[in-house]
Parts: structure tokens; C-alpha cells; sequence
């Protein structure tokens, strides 16, 4: 990956960008993006579309900027925090995880509390935790020291920094979908050299995580003749999971191209014939219903659209610890690329 892509990728993912507050995401999409398209702005719902004009087909390429997240429900009179989930979050791993929350004036961190496991009984040990089970310590003396920092309807992120695993394998918070964002910020550096006469956009989508909200109210506006999404797909490389079952997915091994309902057959037979004369690497997924990404919005915006999904293999998705490889991106980079010449 380019030096200056991973470096935005890096700075990306120590944002907070819970779905429904993406905007210090898509100002660094803005700035990183801009030198290589003719426009970009942003529509009324916090979408960030960046155009390099052409008289062809017109293609969509999306990437979501949101992440799950918390918000705010309720403070306690001794300064505990309450809290409610945004996107899917697995509340059994809640416990222990430090947090940021969004504040009025500036970040706030605290860790979320939990019944230690030596005063639980038998029940309380082996049930699924419910966010009502938790509470978030901001270390406030009282309700009022609380609220001097935080208010109802304020939104927190785990803490993930990110960490290099090795020359390839990247562990961080938010990958889901930051990875997608730097495939989309790598294609729009090679816009530079790669001669197409097609009119392109390339869209940092909000509210992924709540229903895919961002990719109808963009698709609609845009209207594209093609729209193709970028997310991570989970990898089945590691303990507990079953090729048979879930597929084979592995970390390095090259981007996804999943095969389903939701994609259009004409688009991954294009796909796969430009991976395999340019020697790109990729993997194919089945998926038989609408995929949980961008990609089930676009399809059925308006009258219809001739839909894509290009996955990066991640582990451990929706974690503070999600794990990819940066050379799957680089494929991703490279089979988009070379899709604009078909």
C-alpha cells in the first residue's frame, strides 16, 4: 500500500466515527481524495462524494466512514453512565473495554463496569449480558461532575489503536469499513494514470452500520449505471470456524468477490476475468440472501442498479480488534483499477 494512503488509513482509524457522527472521517476522505478528482462535496446527511467527470458509464464506488459505537441513555446520581448500542455489537465483550466519548467540549475516556465474576452466582455468571448489565465510569464524583462532561445522546467508541502484526497483518478498532475507505483512496490516486473515459464517483457512506441508510440516499441522488461497494467479509482462517459452513475465506489471499442475488452476474464475471489476466489475487464467497453491506441499498435504489461487492477478509469483526491484510487491499486496489479499463 502507498506510503500516504496508509498513513490516512493509520490516522483514520484513530477517529471516532460512530454512525451518525462520521464527519472527522470524511474530512480526512476529502483532503486525501481531493488532488485526484474534480469535485467533492458533501450531501445533507454527511455522505462524501468525490467526482472525476467523464462522458461514459457512470460507476459508483462506496466505502462506509461510520463504525459501531455507544451512545449516552442515562447517568446515574453517583456519575455512572448508561448506554445504548449503535450497530451490533457483542455486549459480552464490552466489559474491561476502555471508551472515548464524544463530549461537548473534547474527549472523554472511561472504561466500561461489570458485577465482578467472583460476586456473581451460577445465572448471572453464564447469561448473555445485556447493555443494561453495563455502565461506563468516567470516574465522575456525582451526577453533576458527570454531566459537566458528558450529556444524554453523546456517542463513544471503544478504544483500538492500531498495531502492525507483521509486514502485512494489521490489528485495530474499525477497520470495518476503514479499509474499504483506503481501497477507495488508493483507486482515486491511480485516476492518475489509468486512461477511462468513465464518469466516476467515489462515496465515504454514512450509517452503514444501522441499515445501510447513507448508500439509498446517495445511490438515489446519484443515479449511477453501476454501483460498486467495498467492505470486509469475514475470514474463516482461524479456530471455531468451518469452510463448510461459513466458507473459505483466508487473510492474504486476495480480495473477495462474492457471488450472489444481491450482485449482478455480468459485473463478477468482469471482475474475475480482470483478476485472472492481471494476475490479481481474490477468493470467491457465496452468499445466497442480500449481503449486510452497501451493496443490498444499491441494488434496489430507484428503478434499479447494477451492483458490485469487492470484501476484504477481516477476523474478529466488530471487536476493538478487528485484523487485515493490508496485501488484500492492495488486490482490491489493483482488480478495481484494472475494472475501469473493461
Amino acid at each position: 500500500m502507498d506510503q500516504k494512503i496508509k498513513e490516512a488509513l493509520y490516522e483514520s482509524l484513530q477517529m471516532a466515527s460512530p454512525s451518525g457522527s462520521e464527519e472527522q472521517v470524511t474530512s480526512l476522505f476529502t483532503k486525501v481524495i481531493s488532488p485526484f478528482v474534480d469535485d467533492v462535496y458533501t450531501d445533507v446527511n454527511g455522505n462524501c462524494i468525490a467526482h472525476k467527470k467523464g462522458s461514459g458509464t457512470k460507476i459508483m464506488f462506496m466505502a462506509h466512514a461510520d463504525e459501531i459505537g455507544l451512545m449516552i441513555s442515562y447517568i446515574d446520581d453517583r456519575g455512572f453512565l448508561y448506554f445504548k448500542e449503535i450497530g451490533g455489537i457483542d455486549t459480552n465483550l464490552l466489559p474491561g473495554q476502555r471508551v472515548n466519548i464524544m463530549g461537548q467540549q473534547g474527549l472523554v475516556t472511561g472504561v466500561i463496569g461489570k458485577k465482578p465474576i467472583h460476586l456473581q452466582d451460577k445465572s448471572e455468571n453464564s447469561k448473555q449480558l445485556e447493555p443494561e448489565d453495563l455502565w461506563i465510569d468516567i470516574a465522575a464524583k456525582d451526577k453533576a461532575d458527570a454531566q459537566s462532561k458528558v450529556q444524554i445522546g453523546d456517542v463513544a467508541t471503544l478504544q483500538g489503536n492500531p498495531v502492525q502484526l507483521n509486514d502485512t497483518l494489521l490489528l485495530s478498532k474499525s477497520l470495518d469499513d476503514k479499509i474499504g475507505l483506503a481501497v477507495l483512496m488508493g483507486l482515486a490516486q491511480n485516476l492518475q494514470s489509468l486512461q477511462t473515459d468513465k464518469d466516476i464517483y467515489l462515496v465515504a457512506s454514512v450509517q452503514e452500520e444501522l441499515g445501510a441508510r447513507g448508500a439509498k440516499m446517495i445511490t438515489e441522488a446519484i443515479r449511477p449505471d453501476i454501483g460498486i461497494a467495498i467492505d470486509v467479509t469475514h475470514a474463516t482462517d482461524y479456530p471455531t470456524m468451518s469452510p463448510a459452513k461459513d466458507g473459505d475465506i483466508s487473510l492474504g489471499k486476495g480480495a473477495v468477490i462474492p457471488m450472489g442475488p444481491n450482485m449482478s452476474k455480468g459485473i463478477n464475471q468482469q471482475l474475475i476475468s480482470m483478476a485472472k489476466s492481471n494476475g490479481i489475487p481474490y477468493q470467491i464467497e457465496a452468499i445466497a440472501r442480500p449481503t449486510g453491506t452497501d451493496a443490498r441499498e444499491i441494488q434496489v435504489a430507484g428503478t434499479g442498479i447494477r451492483t458490485g461487492l469487492i470484501s476484504i477478509p477481516c477476523r474478529y469483526m466488530h471487536t476493538p480488534s478487528e485484523v487485515v491484510s493490508l496485501a488484500d487491499a492492495d488486490s482490491a486496489i489493483a482488480l478495481l483499477s484494472a475494472y475501469l479499463h473493461t
